[in-house]
């Protein structure tokens, strides 16, 4: 498991997160379309199951 550079936002918790999050079609932290960019936040286990999240390309507004 990858962990999240210091400058980064801390991982949120993916039990939160809408499906489209969790599968990456939608930024894991503002829930905007990431179409066919965007960037690792980090990686989290749940449930036993590896999800890779990410996030808007640009900074990301909450």
């Amino acid at each position: 498991m990858k962990s999240p550079d210091p400058g980064q936002p801390s991982l949120p918790d993916v039990a939160r997160l809408r499906p489209r999050q969790q599968m990456a079609m939608e930024c894991a932290l503002c829930a905007r379309p990431l179409g066919g960019s965007g960037r690792v936040l980090g990686e989290v286990r749940h449930r036993g199951l590896l999800f890779r999240l990410w996030v808007c390309l640009r900074d990301c507004h909450r």
